[in-house]
């Protein structure tokens, strides 16, 4: 009876190990997929990853770009700033030196040039986006 109890049994042993093993395997069949998977994801993050400092590299040259051409810009401005500066105090040394100077700087604006220069100055105006320039000068100006 021990005999026949361990020959059955063991062939319910047999089964249940052989079951085991088939779910085992299914089990580190979907272990494998999985792990397929997070890697697949993994290498795409990665080349997110490099494309995204390429990009922000880009970004820096554009800034870096900017910063020397703005601030070669204002060196620009300063220096137009100076040389505007020199010769108005050029133009009040000769008005005051200069007699026919001072005559001529004494004298009342025509109104046609006060209105193109008002005009000039308008058109100059960088809010609106106005070229430089283009302001015509008056066709006839009063004496």
């Amino acid at each position: 009876m021990i005999k026949r109890i361990l020959g059955n049994l063991s062939g319910w042993m047999v089964a249940a190990l052989l079951g085991i093993t088939i779910f085992a395997g299914m089990q580190a069949r979907n272990y494998a997929m999985q792990l397929s998977a997070s890697e697949a994801r993994l290498a795409r993050a990665h080349d997110q990853v490099a494309i995204l400092h390429e990009h922000q590299r880009w970004q820096r040259e554009q800034i870096d770009t900017l910063s020397a051409v703005l601030s070669a810009r204002d060196e620009q401005i300063k220096r137009d700033d100076a040389l505007v500066n020199m010769m108005r105090d050029t133009a009040r040394q000769l008005e005051r030196d200069d007699a026919t100077t001072s005559d001529w700087a004494g004298q009342p604006l025509p109104a046609a040039v006060s209105d193109w220069v008002r005009d000039l100055a308008t058109d100059n105006d960088d809010s609106r986006g106005g070229v430089a320039g283009s302001a015509t000068a008056p066709a006839e100006a009063p004496e």
